[in-house]
């Protein structure tokens, strides 16, 4: 793309748009920045959780969604794959009313928990930055506000779903490092898990990776830093 034309493409194209569609899905993108609508059209949005997915999740999977955003692969799971149940978690109000809007212009009406991930029910401080994927329990330094979110814990989680979950989708932006796993049912045996270096730093990844490699888990995919893992026969 020539300089030129990514200047008009910023400046002039991408804040008119109103939609964008990605495999089929429509989403709001009025609310979002020119950067995000332009990574949402050429369809790089979520695409490492979304092929990892299409090759591993099926139509009987009930799934446990940590980190809904804009609830674009809560809506890929339940449109395209079609399985038997979502929730989604996520604890930003202001990206869950994106969340909420995406599923009515999809027709659908979202199973949602207002929350962040934690390591125990309660309240939490969420740092709240520019960009909706910058939100974090985590201290981002320099975010532009923090707000305070109800917490809640994985076993409670799971607790208010109608159906054991099967599979645990984890993009909580560097929080991942601060759950119990352990309190995962026997009965997920996929999990599709974004990690976050850059903010826990590596050893903490090895860490999380260890803990699952200790519960029985083993990588059968990877795309980037989103990966998935499966239990192992026994």
């Amino acid at each position: 793309m020539s300089p030129l034309w990514s200047r008009i493409l910023f400046k002039f194209v991408l804040p008119r748009i109103r939609h964008a569609e990605i495999e089929g899905i429509r989403l709001d993108v009025s609310r979002l920045s020119p950067l995000m609508k332009n990574h949402i059209r050429t369809g790089r949005y979520e695409v490492q959780e979304r092929l990892l997915a299409q090759r591993h999740l099926t139509r009987d999977d009930v799934v446990l969604e940590l980190g809904g955003a804009i609830g674009f692969i809560g809506l890929f799971c339940r449109k395209v794959i079609g399985v038997r149940h979502h929730l989604s978690v996520e604890a930003n109000p202001g990206t869950l009313e994106e969340l909420k809007r995406n599923y009515a212009l999809n027709g659908l009406k979202p199973n949602v928990i207002h929350a962040a991930a934690a390591a125990q029910d309660g309240v939490l401080e969420l740092d709240v930055g520019g960009e909706f994927w910058e939100n974090s329990l985590v201290s981002a330094g320099g975010a532009a506000k923090t707000i305070a979110v109800p917490a809640r814990s994985l076993r409670s989680l799971v607790e208010s779903m109608p159906e054991a979950p099967t599979v645990l989708i984890c993009d909580i932006e560097g929080a991942e490092a601060y759950l119990d796993f352990q309190a995962l049912p026997e009965s997920v045996r996929k999990i599709i898990i974004e990690l976050h270096p850059s903010v826990t730093g590596e050893a903490a990844v090895a860490r999380i990776l260890g803990d699952f490699g200790a519960l029985g888990f083993t990588q059968i995919g990877r795309e980037g830093d989103t990966w998935m893992l499966a239990r192992r026969s026994e």
